[in-house]
């Protein structure tokens, strides 16, 4: 993975931008009960009213085990792309290639 630089601001990272279509349902439901829990429960994110920011492990074996197959792959697609997180939004890009959830 790319070497993150840092700034005068911070640390600069890249991410992917992805429709929230691109996660599957029991992931989006994952990230909304770890909001709702305060942290505890359901799947690592930042989130807001549409859409949720995930973190890449810079490792593919650094992958939480609970992870679906689905989100995994995407995760490494992202550190192919030399990504730190995976934007999901509700506008966010729909890329043709990858499986689409209604």
């Amino acid at each position: 993975m790319s070497e993150v630089l840092p700034t005068s601001a911070g640390l600069v990272c890249r991410h992917l931008d992805l429709s929230t279509g691109h996660l599957p349902v029991a992931e989006r439901d994952a990230c909304e009960l770890y909001l709702s829990s305060g942290g505890t429960a359901g799947r690592s994110c930042l989130g807001g009213p549409y859409g949720w920011m995930i973190y890449v492990p810079t490792e593919a074996e650094d992958v939480p085990q609970d992870v679906s197959p689905e989100l995994a792959a995407l995760m490494a697609q992202a550190r192919e792309q030399d990504c730190h997180y995976i934007h999901f939004d509700r506008d966010g890009s729909i890329d043709e290639a990858l499986p689409f959830y209604e």
